[in-house]
């Protein structure tokens, strides 16, 4: 029988949905939960015969630590820890977009200048290096997620607050990173690409994720955001800027699976109309919230096909079908700028219903090529 590792921090509908996965293909699964220190939960001895190993650790740094002792062991991992590490860190996952010519937000990154942040005597500085973006400024953590910290800045006077309550911190360990505001068309797109060890890299899937609200700029399902698939085959551009910053973070790995995240640019392009179908689509979409609040104490392969039900329904809507034409027409005018990747990212309960496409699979996938 194949065996694959499954290295996890916290167990979640995504990693049941690699369970079930390997289930059904018939792979032996050897759980390996891990805290802090990484090391004492991951002894050599735990990963003998392994032939593959999926990193799902929740935490960055535990996620780092640990596909840095299993390659330290000759087991291949997913995702690599090269890629692990790129992902981890939006400063240089933006650099190394920026330097192979991908379309990125202007950005600056100060780094802390005392033990505890900033000197007194440099925020001044600091402060007018970062208005050359121009305002509004948005401030966020270099290895946050979900929109946690994401701040919209409008003035020097709030710039300057922000500099001076700055520190240090596990998601913001280094500096202060500012981007340019990028006014999006009420949403910005999350594109799954993966590689497999006997293939090419390529575009799984993606889903627009809508703010609720024209006032919210942050448009993260976990803050509100309301997803809604794409027809990719229907944008050959998304697809072919998708593959080429997806190759830069793979370059030099023979398999591996990311989100990456774009913004729309939505300057002189009228997107009000999709805010006719937003309030219906988001009272919809709470049906299906409050069913995976009702549910989350359950273990998730009892309700999936409640979620399943529930997705086709919202999805059949004319609200839906509507907002769906209107953001595939918009994204006919925008540029887009990439400006996050992530290694671990969630899909079992948006991506995948919204998108049709389960990763899940395409994890196994590359663990049956590894495994033969």
């Amino acid at each position: 029988m194949n065996r694959v590792g499954l290295v996890y921090d916290k167990l979640t509908s995504d990693e049941e949905e690699i369970i079930l996965e390997a289930e059904r293909r018939g792979f032996q699964l050897r759980y390996l939960f891990v805290k802090n220190p990484v090391q004492a939960y991951l002894p050599s001895s735990k990963l003998i015969d392994l032939p593959v190993v999926f990193n799902r650790c929740e935490s960055k740094r535990r996620a780092l630590e640990a596909g840095r002792i299993i390659e330290d062991n000759g087991i291949p991992v997913v995702n690599p820890f090269k890629v692990e590490y790129l992902c981890a860190d939006k400063i240089e996952t933006l650099k190394l977009w920026f330097n192979n010519g991908i379309n990125t937000p202007r950005w600056v990154y100060a780094s802390f200048t005392g033990r505890d942040g900033f000197l007194d005597s440099e925020i001044e500085d600091i402060a007018d290096e970062i208005e050359k973006l121009g305002y509004p400024i948005v401030v966020k953590p270099t290895m946050g997620s979900w929109g946690r910290g994401v701040v919209k800045i409008d003035d020097r006077c709030k710039l300057i607050e922000a500099l001076r309550n700055s520190h240090p911190s596990p998601i913001n360990p280094d500096g202060f990173f500012a981007q340019e505001y990028v006014e999006k068309p009420g949403f910005d797109l999350r594109i799954l690409v993966g590689l497999k060890p006997r293939g090419d890299i390529k575009v799984l899937c993606g889903i627009a994720r809508i703010s609720p609200s024209p006032k919210e700029f942050r448009t993260n399902t976990h803050l509100g955001g309301i997803p809604l698939g794409l027809k990719l085959d229907e944008n050959s551009k998304i697809v072919k800027e998708a593959v080429d910053a997806g190759k830069i973070l793979l370059n030099g790995c023979k398999w591996g699976v990311i989100a990456l995240d774009a913004m729309p640019d939505a300057r002189g392009v009228d997107y009000s109309m999709i805010y006719r179908y937003v309030p219906e689509c988001n009272n919809l979409f709470q049906q299906i919230r409050r069913l995976v609040e009702e549910n989350k104490q359950y273990r998730y392969r009892s309700w999936k096909h409640l979620l399943e039900d529930a997705f086709l329904k919202y999805k059949s809507s004319e609200a839906y079908i509507k907002m769906e034409a209107i953001v595939h027409e918009i994204l006919e005018f925008c540029k887009l700028k990439w400006h996050e990747a992530n290694s671990r990212f969630d899909y079992a309960v948006n991506t995948r219903n919204a998108s049709g496409f389960n990763p899940a699979k395409f994890y196994l996938d590359i663990a049956e090529d590894l495994a033969y």
